[in-house]
């Protein structure tokens, strides 16, 4: 299948900026408790009172990532770890486990010893994840590739089972979201059907199935106890892809993200780039694009990735 010029420009912009500003104002409140939409919406005007807002390490890899498609649109994860390593400014925000799969990279160990030095079984965490939208831009239009691509940018980082499910999950949610331009209930029941761990089919699966009454409020507590809202990806993917699937637009992605808590910055980085990729860059509240460090970079990059995207599928 080809993918559609109209829907890919709009999906590209909507995807890359959507995990900018999910990163950018999520990130202040990292770690933080759920909570209502109310408080929420407060949460988003004290992000906004400080702009820029810098990006975290989710943006930076995300932007390194789809620079590195641009050159090679089926990753070599080698090429790919040394792209990670030229872009690491460490006060981004890296998490401990990075800062030493960085230190391996930089002292020649191969990428794939490198990925095991945090973790001997690999890292079960969302970095791979949260990274991965260009990924859902490039091969949206074909889920099979996709898949295989989005296990092979999880490499250098993450190899663990999980960790590269995580990985594969939200690609295929984004490719989804811009094959199709939306995002539904429906579509985290097939991406549980698609999921290759059991950790991520059950947390999709469960994700599919919830059900809030309007009559009991804000869900965001229900969500965060259920479906998680921690690093490890089985615990804040599907949560991400629920967050998407049950927000009318990018705004209401975004609130949620920052009702839900916890890991703040990477949830809403998944959920928003999902959404913008159903509804578009244009549907991106511009008042938090401008609020975002980088948005003239992103927007480019976006504008790049969808040019390669609509020039054919590469040998």
């Amino acid at each position: 299948m080809s993918p559609d010029p109209e829907r890919t420009r709009q999906a590209a912009p909507g995807a890359l900026l959507g995990t900018l500003v999910g990163d950018a104002l999520g990130a202040p409140y990292e770690g933080s408790p759920p909570t209502t939409t109310e408080k929420a919406r407060g949460r988003l005007e004290r992000a906004l009172a400080r702009t820029p807002r810098p990006y975290t390490d989710d943006t930076q890899m995300a932007l390194a990532l789809a620079q590195h498609l641009l050159g090679h649109p089926h990753v070599d994860p080698d090429a790919l770890a040394a792209a990670f390593r030229d872009a690491f400014e460490p006060w981004r925000g890296y998490g401990g486990g990075m800062h030493r799969i960085h230190d391996a990279w930089e002292c020649g160990l191969p990428t794939a010893q490198a990925a095991r030095v945090a973790f001997a079984e690999g890292s079960l965490g969302n970095g791979a994840a949260m990274r991965i939208a260009p990924i859902g831009v490039r091969w949206g239009h074909d889920p099979e590739r996709l898949a295989d691509v989005a296990a092979r940018s999880a490499q250098p980082t993450h190899v663990h089972p999980v960790g590269e499910d995580g990985a594969v999950v939200q690609a295929r949610a984004v490719g989804r979201a811009v094959a199709r331009g939306g995002f539904t209930p429906q579509d985290l029941a097939e991406l549980a059907e698609e999921a290759a761990t059991d950790e991520l089919a059950r947390g999709l699966a469960e994700a599919a199935s919830f059900e809030w009454p309007a009559s009991l409020g804000d869900p965001h507590v229900a969500i965060a106890d259920r479906l998680g809202h921690e690093v490890l990806a089985d615990r804040s993917v599907p949560t991400a892809c629920w967050v998407a699937a049950t927000s009318a637009d990018p705004g209401e992605a975004m609130l949620r993200a920052l009702g839900v808590g916890g890991d703040t910055d990477t949830i809403a980085a998944m959920a928003v780039a999902i959404r913008g990729a159903a509804d578009g860059g244009e549907a991106v509240p511009g008042e938090l694009v401008d609020a975002c460090e980088g948005s003239p970079q992103v927007r480019a990059v976006a504008d790049e990735l969808a040019d390669a995207a609509l020039g054919g599928d590469a040998a």
